[in-house]
């Protein structure tokens, strides 16, 4: 019964990835931030390299005084996509 319990959970956190990744497909724009709110920056855009059913990495763009910058995280540090409030919260503070 135990392996049971833990398939169980496995499809859970399989099927709680692929709907992170469904959602971050559409929230190019949202504001990026970590989960203190201190503001990271917006999603640039998902990059997928090895599975189709969520991005290896999302790029987001922030903006320094007049520099513009462009960095690439791990879809591992996505804790929630919040689409009514058009924000993407990261796992932990200074995850990023």
């Amino acid at each position: 019964m135990q392996q049971g319990g833990a398939d169980e959970r496995s499809e859970r956190s399989r099927w709680r990835l692929a709907e992170l990744g469904r959602l971050l497909a559409a929230a190019e724009g949202y504001r990026v931030l970590e989960s203190d709110g201190t503001q990271v920056g917006w999603l640039d855009h998902v990059r997928y390299e090895r599975h189709a059913d969520r991005p290896d990495e999302i790029v987001v763009r922030s903006r320094r005084l007049l520099a513009r910058r462009r960095r690439a995280l791990p879809f591992g540090v996505v804790e929630e996509v919040r689409p009514g409030e058009r924000t993407i919260v990261l796992r932990g503070a200074g995850s990023a």
